[in-house]
């Protein structure tokens, strides 16, 4: 079961459309799928003609840990329509923060409870509110992919960089690091503007950009307007054909992926299989340092920042861990040190200054990593 959150702190993005018609997309090609709608606002829920549901079977109920209110998330899954089911959506979801704001990993509540036991579906497809809280927070840490979707505007790559720095916070605190894939929506082909915005946004994103591009369609607003996805409403459309191609770019890109994770456990299971033992050269051996432990210096990284109450130091040489081994001293005059030991080798690494990424001024030597923004790299 794959899980694909669709995020974008900006309203007004196709992200909702997306959600809709990306999942009722998928269900048409034969795979089971099952939307959850994330967003108290409950555009989702309504956008798909469940308006006269009961409030008591929605996210809310499977989240909350009220004893009278809570439901086991079985109980709260709508049909749709053929492969296509919801769990809606009610006001009471704006709630949720504040009930489990002291609970302990409160942040991998959805994550738990979809992975907990496994549920008859191929796709999960989460529809994240227009914000950066904790129900957001909830859906990239239960994804496997994050879809971006950015309309072709002046303030469309204004959240991104948020949404990019909360799944880098995400990586370092938890260890997890979906896919993320972004998607041109709301594209008028009339309009030079649009391309420009198409050029800006794919130079940041580069092969993590999707090749499907959803057209500005008013076939999309009309079928949601219906209650029904734009495939039902209008299968000639441009929006049908667009979130067709959609569905099948994303299904290739699963396909590949599952070729990739097969062919890397029959190397690790070759690798860890059990090797014949030369008993003479292993009585033998002599008790000596590693190559890399022989070879390895120590690199001082330093930074001035005169009004930072707290910088660390991560990469791949820690594992991107926040922690007071990571953490720089302050020397004087607003610069800030730490001398780390490494092997020889090439390294990714970020300044975190006061919880905020920062790539390192004095180093040109840049990549471009996961999230869409980048690291500074450092050889050895």
């Amino acid at each position: 079961m794959k899980t694909i959150s669709i995020a974008n702190q900006k309203g007004g993005c196709g992200k909702t459309t997306t959600a809709i018609n990306l999942s009722s997309a998928i269900a048409l090609s034969g795979k089971r799928v099952l939307l959850i709608d994330l967003d108290p606002q409950s555009h989702a829920t309504y956008g798909l003609g469940l308006t006269n549901q009961t409030t008591d079977k929605s996210a809310y109920n499977i989240l909350t840990d009220n004893s009278q209110r809570r439901r086991a998330i079985a109980d709260c899954i709508l049909p749709v329509c053929q492969n296509l089911d919801l769990i809606p959506s009610t006001i009471l979801l704006s709630t949720i923060e504040q009930e489990l704001k002291d609970k302990e990993d409160a942040v991998s509540k959805l994550y738990d409870i979809l992975s907990s036991k496994p549920l008859d579906y191929d796709y999960v497809i989460i529809d994240c509110p227009p914000s950066l809280g904790f129900l957001t927070f909830n859906a990239l840490r239960a994804a496997d992919l994050v879809l971006v979707p950015i309309d072709m505007s002046a303030f469309s790559l204004m959240g991104v960089a948020k949404l990019l720095g909360m799944l880098e916070l995400i990586k370092v605190k938890i260890s997890h690091s979906p896919r993320v894939n972004a998607l041109a929506t709301i594209f008028d082909r009339r309009t030079k503007y649009s391309q420009q915005m198409f050029d800006e946004i794919k130079s940041l994103f580069k092969e993590q950009m999707l090749e499907t591009i959803i057209r500005l369609n008013v076939t999309l607003k009309k079928a949601a307007s219906k209650g029904v996805s734009v495939m039902q409403f209008d299968d000639k459309s441009n929006g049908a054909i667009d979130y067709m191609a959609l569905a099948k770019e994303l299904l290739a890109h699963e396909d590949k992926d599952e070729e990739v994770e097969k062919a890397i456990m029959t190397i690790t299971e070759t690798i860890h299989a059990p090797q014949p033992v030369n008993r003479i050269s292993e009585e033998r051996q002599p008790e000596v340092e590693s190559l890399s432990e022989i070879l390895s210096k120590e690199i001082t990284f330093a930074i001035n920042a005169p009004d930072a109450k707290d910088i660390h130091i991560v990469g791949d040489f820690n594992h991107w861990k926040i922690n007071e081994e990571s953490r720089l001293a302050r020397i004087q005059d607003g610069r800030w040190e730490k001398r780390v030991g490494l092997s020889p080798g090439k390294y990714k690494y970020k300044f975190v200054i006061d919880g905020e990424w920062v790539l390192d001024s004095q180093n040109t030597e840049r990549v471009p990593n996961a999230f869409g923004s980048f690291d500074s790299i450092i050889n050895l």
